[in-house]
């Protein structure tokens, strides 16, 4: 139950970004919306490029697990 709100608040996340954004602006956005210490650290695992879209953030982030 836990992972799937995890999943969920990360999807919203992540929707509710203006791209196109570079990692280390996705980071920023991270802490100043106080996700969960679980989504931070994935998304501290993703691939430091930019991001143009939602979809590509969320692979990103299902690949860096």
């Amino acid at each position: 139950m836990q992972e799937m709100q995890e999943s969920e608040v990360a999807d919203q996340f992540v929707k509710g970004l203006d791209y196109p954004l570079a990692k280390a602006d996705i980071l920023t956005a991270a802490r100043e919306s106080s996700v969960s210490s679980t989504i931070q650290d994935a998304l501290s695992k993703i691939p430091d490029r930019e991001y143009s879209e939602p979809a590509e953030l969320t692979e990103a982030l299902n690949a860096a697990g």
